[in-house]
């Protein structure tokens, strides 16, 4: 059984969270959209390499790059599990609801 306070307890967290989350998200596509600016300066500050696609192979073999993935990850890893978590909650609500609605109906 879910309780009153479980039940509140997850709209808090889904209302507390709202922010965090658009951000995270918002950060999530921003990050996508710095990794064509960041290969498209590297490519033309690059003068080791003539050739594009060699400029390109050495985008992905620098630090710059890793360093890129890295921050990507750990973005993509904190937007996910937020939307886990807001998932578990939204679940609690919606298992609520339904014994709620059971319940009015002298089910359960």
């Amino acid at each position: 059984m879910i309780t009153q306070e479980r039940l509140e307890k997850a709209l808090t967290f889904l209302a507390d969270t709202d922010e965090q989350h658009a951000k995270v998200t918002a950060g999530v596509d921003y990050i996508k959209d710095l990794a064509k600016s960041l290969k498209g300066r590297f490519i033309v500050s690059c003068e080791d390499q003539k050739s594009v696609a060699m400029k390109e192979h050495a985008w992905y073999a620098s630090d710059h790059y890793k360093k890129h993935i890295e921050e990507k990850r750990a973005l993509v890893e904190e937007a996910t599990k937020l939307e886990n978590n807001r998932a578990k909650e939204n679940l609690v609500i919606d298992v609520w609801r339904t014994l709620e609605a059971s319940r009015r109906s002298s089910k359960v």
